[in-house]
């Protein structure tokens, strides 16, 4: 609890709010609890869900997708920053691994008999120093414990796909675990292309772990007991396992998010050996090739990062200015009406509010007219928005303003953030995470 004062609080009794909502905007942090209000994105939620689940669940085959969620920016600089890629990319695959994808599906009007039919997995992944996550194997592996520990019904992720392959397998009670292993090692025989040992006492430690009921030891397993080497060396291989895994479980696509994909070419030491085993592993291998797609976070900074290399290895463009990429690009526009600005403040604003206070309207202690004036003055980015907001009350609480109006905040709009942007955008490590 925070301490309370003598005089009046205005933040507490007149705009109703424990704390400042927007005081903490900062970049998406998988382990933390954000608000997510995916209502921002308006228009561009359903082509989010076009572009990389409906149209390669279309396809019979050739099901995979290599492209990425941009976003560019028209103002001074093209910093592209704030428009809540990260988020949108690691919330939904949240939301998507509650029931395979189901409610999605059933959203964009995939016929009811279908959706039973084509369960999808969505994981999300970045590139993480201070994790050791620093090569791009290591940080799939990251999407795969990300997915397996995601929360499905009462149970995880994990736990639904051994129930899924369980029903398929005639075994003895008790060795559940036993006919999982076995079935998985199979399964993974069949491709003539994997080149993997699966007596290799690490994979075969993954496999034995898949095969139980605990998610929390499997992930706790690949998160602290594979080494970075191996994950460096071998991380493909686990997978491809995976993938294999999902598949006997009836899973027909997964999709990975990559976040920070600029920070591959920062951290990785054998930058050559490491982008033949992406374009070969991604694009040339089963089950990986047949059922999985890669869609990265892209902004300038990214661009420029990895075209060299990207080129170089004939990896599909991502290139945001190409008209023919744009069937395999989301390109984040930022708040785009009043209405998107107004539910992302009161969203943020009711998850603040103190128990018991009943606000006048939902945007108090803000306006129509104040959020108006906001999006104006940030241009509709979504993270620029909501630190003016929290700018504004923390000087409204300064000078123990009871009401904003719009006197009070159009001199407090003035802020250059291009120029902010401008001192932090070459640095790319995130301590944080």
């Amino acid at each position: 609890m925070a301490i309370r004062r003598l005089k009046k609080n205005v933040m507490l009794e007149d705009f109703g709010l424990r704390d400042n909502p927007f005081s903490s905007i900062d970049i998406y942090n998988v382990d933390a609890q954000h608000t997510y209000v995916p209502e921002m994105y308006g228009r561009q939620l359903p082509e989010f869900y076009e572009k990389f689940f409906l149209r390669p669940l279309e396809n019979e085959r050739h099901r995979q997708v290599i492209g990425a969620v941009w976003s560019t920016h028209t103002g001074k600089k093209k910093w592209g920053k704030g428009f809540g890629k990260s988020i949108l990319m690691a919330e939904e695959s949240k939301r998507l691994n509650q029931d395979f994808g189901a409610a999605m599906l059933r959203k964009m009007e995939v016929q009811e008999e279908d959706i039973g039919e084509h369960p999808i997995l969505s994981g999300y992944c970045t590139f993480d120093q201070s994790k050791g996550i620093t090569s791009f194997p290591a940080t799939l592996l990251d999407a795969v414990s990300f997915i397996l520990a995601s929360p499905h019904g009462e149970s995880t992720v994990h736990q639904q796909l051994r129930s899924r392959i369980l029903a398929q397998l005639d075994y003895q009670e008790g060795y559940g675990a036993y006919a999982i292993g076995e079935a998985l090692q199979a399964e993974l025989r069949k491709y003539r292309g994997l080149n993997i040992q699966l007596a290799h006492h690490t994979l075969s430690r993954f496999i034995y772990d898949l095969a139980r009921d605990n998610t929390e030891a499997l992930v706790s397993f690949i998160r602290h007991e594979i080494g970075p080497r191996i994950k460096a060396t071998q991380g493909f291989n686990f997978i491809h396992v995976f993938n294999a895994f999902a598949k006997l479980a009836g899973i027909v696509y997964v999709t990975y998010f990559i976040d920070q994909i600029e920070n591959f070419s920062r951290f990785t030491r054998q930058q050559e050996r490491d982008i033949k085993i992406i374009r070969e592993a991604m694009c040339q291998t089963s089950p990986t090739a047949d059922m999985a797609s890669f869609i990265f976070q892209m902004h300038i900074h990214a661009q420029e990062a990895i075209e060299s290399w990207w080129r170089i290895e004939d990896l599909p463009s991502i290139d945001v200015l190409i008209p023919t990429n744009s069937g395999r690009i989301l390109n984040l526009t930022g708040l785009g009406r009043a209405e998107e600005a107004e539910i992302l403040a009161s969203r943020y604003l009711a998850d603040y509010r103190t128990d018991g206070f009943v606000p006048p309207q939902l945007l108090h202690p803000f306006t129509t007219e104040i959020i108006q004036a906001v999006l104006d003055a940030t241009s509709g980015n979504p993270r620029d928005f909501l630190r003016t907001l929290g700018n504004i009350i923390d000087k409204a609480r300064d000078d123990e303003r009871e009401s904003l109006d719009l006197t009070y905040v159009e001199p407090l709009l003035d802020i250059d953030y291009e120029a902010q942007a401008e001192d932090v955008e070459d640095e790319f490590e995130n301590p944080v995470r």
